[in-house]
């Protein structure tokens, strides 16, 4: 994955997940592959949470803020914004539903998210955390998009 990241495209941003500007964050890097948008990213020794395997709150966070990420992007590719993103064009959290199919080994995992629905300001998105190309975590979240604060 060569190119710009979607998150560099939305600075300033500080959110733990996401935020390129919060240098104690997860720094997730997210590019568009096809119609999915996927990020590989590894934890790091003190995310673990059963011996061996990353602590399954930090899956949700990557779980939602790759899945906002996704839909902000597929916005601003809709309205013809995908080398410079329109700062109106944010969304936040609605709804999320998280499902551990498995452990996730503590090492570079895979996300994957598709957008599976959009209406008005309502963009469902279902992602996948991938270890070895196995399924580990899967979720589905609701992105709402709302005028940007601040």
């Amino acid at each position: 994955m060569s190119g710009t990241y979607i998150q560099e495209k939305l600075r300033p941003n500080h959110c733990f997940g996401c935020g390129p500007d919060n240098p104690y964050g997860l720094q997730i890097h997210s590019f568009w592959e096809g119609d999915e948008v996927v990020c590989r990213w590894t934890p790091k020794h003190y995310m673990t949470g059963p011996p061996n395997f990353l602590y399954g709150g930090i899956s949700a966070s990557l779980i939602d803020c790759h899945s906002l990420n996704a839909a902000i992007a597929w916005a601003n590719r809709q309205a013809g914004h995908e080398d410079a993103f329109d700062p109106e064009l944010f969304m936040v959290t609605g709804t999320m539903t998280i499902k551990y199919h498995k452990p996730v080994p503590m090492r570079e995992v895979e996300l994957r998210a598709r957008i599976a629905k959009v209406e008005g300001r309502k963009y469902l998105v279902h992602t996948d955390v991938l270890s070895d190309g196995e399924r580990c975590v899967s979720g589905e979240v609701l992105a709402i998009r709302i005028a940007r604060m601040g």
